[in-house]
């Protein structure tokens, strides 16, 4: 059990911390490896904290800079930010409705498209999300649920945001040296 710990354990720092104190790339794990143990870990019914890749919940988290801490969860309700299966790959987006035992579901940074999966889909809920790896924001709170209610209303303006906020010099140079 020990070295299973020790396995994920480093299997979850890996992506993230990208410069490793010795000068050597961190080592990267494929997602087909990485995520059926996260998988496991939740159904046991613990917490599983994680990286996260990728621009299609921007603004609300920040690929390469923001972890996120997840847990399995019976029900989930809309505005739930989800870890699924859909495709063959697993994928963190945001709950827009529940019907019955069908979700849909779409990224905060994508304007068009949506996933419809089933909740056995679902691997856990965010509960956390840790900006920069440090400041802890809960997706649940009164405040961040009004912004992302807000940011859904905007939806004919979100792709110009999106792209001024992607390519913003402070978070392009950022994202250049990763």
């Amino acid at each position: 059990m020990k070295q299973f710990l020790k396995k994920l354990y480093s299997k979850l720092l890996s992506p993230f911390d990208r410069h490793r104190h010795d000068g050597k790339a961190a080592r990267q794990i494929p997602n087909d490896d990485f995520f059926p143990d996260v998988v496991a870990i939740l159904n046991e019914g613990k917490r599983v904290t994680i990286p996260v890749k990728g621009f299609s919940m921007l603004p609300f988290i920040r690929g390469i800079r923001d972890l996120v801490v997840l847990e399995k969860r019976g029900t989930y309700v809309p505005y739930d930010i989800v870890l699924f299966r859909h495709g063959g790959r697993y994928v963190l987006h945001r709950i827009l409705t529940v019907d019955g035992d069908r979700v849909e579901i779409q990224g905060d940074g994508v304007v068009k498209n949506t996933e419809k999966v089933h909740l056995q889909d679902i691997a856990g809920k965010v509960i956390t999300i840790l900006r920069d790896g440090k400041t802890a924001v809960d997706p649940d709170s009164p405040k961040q649920l009004r912004r992302a209610r807000r940011w859904r209303r905007i939806r004919c303006i979100r792709r110009p945001l999106l792209l001024s906020y992607r390519f913003a010099p402070w978070n392009y140079i950022w994202l250049r040296h990763q």
